[in-house]
C-alpha cells in the first residue's frame, strides 16, 4: 500500500472509534453496483478485496480504508452523433433548426435514454486515518476527489469533523526563501521541479521540471513577484515528493533505503503484503509529515 498522493484533513477532534466499529460502519454503507438510471455510485470497500468482510486494515495509530466508485462513462462523441442525427431529422421535416435551449434539452434526454447501457467507469480512493497526527490522509491529487472522500464518510458516520489544508502565501514565502538560498531546512532537500505563481489577480504561472533552481530565468520570476507555489524535494534520502503551498503532497516516492526494509521473501499472503507495506509507508510518512509541520507549523 503506497499511496502516491497526500491530501490533509485535521481532524477537530479526537477520533473516538476503534477499527472494529469503523469497518461495521463503512461494511453498512458499502459500494452499491450503479442502477440502470443511476451517473454514478458510491460507497467503501475493503482494502482486502472483494471477498473480505473487513473494511479497514488497522497498523499501530493508522486505520486504512478504501472508498469505491462506479460511474457510468457516457462518450460526447457517441452523444454528439445521436444529437446531430436527431437535430438533422427535424430541420429535414420542419426546415429549420431547434434553438439552443431546445438542443440542450434533447441532450440531456439523450444521455437518460443512453444511460442504462452506458460502459461503468471503476475507480477506488485510499485513506487513513493517522490517529497520532490526528489527521486523515488522502490519496488524491486532486483536492475535489478528496473532499468527496470526506463528504462520503461524513454521511457514513454521521459526523466527522475534519478541515482542509488551504494554500498558504507564508508556506510560499518559505518555499521560495528556499530556491533563492537553494537549500531546504529540516532535512528537506530541493529536487528539480518547481511551479511559480503569482498569488494576486494576474494569475501568472510559471512550471518547471529538470532544471537548476537558481538559473537566471527563474531568479528573474521571483524579482517579479512570483512565488514558489510546488517544489520538488527529498527527505533525508528516504522519500521524494512534490510539496504544495496548501500542504498537497504529490508524486510520493519511497528510495530503496525505505525499500529494502520490506522483506517480500517472508510474505506468504496478499494480506501480510498489504500489513507490511502499510506500516511502513504510515510511518515513513508520519516523520515527513511531523518535519513538515515542525518547518511550516500545523493547520
Amino acid at each position: 500500500m503506497w499511496f502516491k498522493n497526500a491530501r490533509l484533513f485535521q481532524l477537530n477532534e479526537a477520533f473516538s472509534m476503534d477499527a472494529e466499529q469503523l469497518s461495521d460502519a463503512l461494511k453498512n454503507d458499502a459500494l452499491k453496483s450503479c442502477a440502470p438510471m443511476e451517473a454514478v455510485s458510491k460507497g467503501w470497500v475493503s482494502p482486502f478485496g472483494s471477498g473480505s468482510e473487513l473494511f479497514v486494515l488497522q497498523s499501530g495509530d493508522a486505520l486504512l480504508f478504501t472508498l469505491g466508485v462506479e460511474e457510468k462513462v457516457l462518450p460526447a462523441a457517441v452523444v454528439n452523433h445521436q444529437l446531430n442525427q436527431q437535430l438533422d431529422s427535424i430541420k429535414a421535416e420542419s426546415g429549420q433548426k431547434p434553438g439552443r435551449k431546445q438542443q440542450t434539452d434533447m441532450k440531456q434526454q439523450l444521455m437518460l435514454e443512453m444511460l442504462p447501457q452506458a460502459f461503468i467507469k471503476p475507480k477506488t480512493v485510499s485513506a487513513y486515518i493517522d490517529l497520532k497526527l490526528n489527521l486523515l490522509v488522502v490519496d488524491c491529487a486532486s483536492q475535489n476527489a478528496a473532499e468527496d472522500l470526506v463528504s462520503q464518510l461524513r454521511q457514513t458516520l454521521g459526523s466527522f469533523k475534519a478541515a482542509a489544508f488551504g494554500p498558504s502565501s507564508s508556506m510560499a514565502q518559505v518555499l521560495t526563501q528556499w530556491v533563492i538560498k537553494a537549500q531546504g531546512d529540516g532535512g528537506f532537500e530541493l529536487d528539480s521541479e518547481i511551479v511559480l505563481e503569482t498569488l494576486d489577480d494576474s494569475k501568472g504561472v510559471v512550471r518547471g521540471r529538470n532544471i537548476a533552481h537558481l538559473d537566471d530565468q527563474m531568479k528573474q520570476h521571483i524579482d517579479n513577484g512570483y512565488l514558489v507555489t510546488e517544489l520538488g524535494l527529498a527527505y533525508h534520502d528516504r522519500v521524494e515528493l512534490v510539496l504544495a503551498h496548501d500542504m498537497g503532497i504529490k508524486k510520493i516516492k519511497f528510495t530503496d533505503i525505505v525499500l529494502d526494509q520490506l522483506d517480500d521473501e517472508s510474505i506468504e499472503s496478499e494480506w501480510q503484503l498489504l500489513d507490511s507495506r502499510f506500516t511502513l509507508f504510515s510511518l515513513e510518512l508520519r516523520a515527513l509529515l511531523k518535519a513538515l509541520f515542525e518547518v511550516f507549523g500545523s493547520h
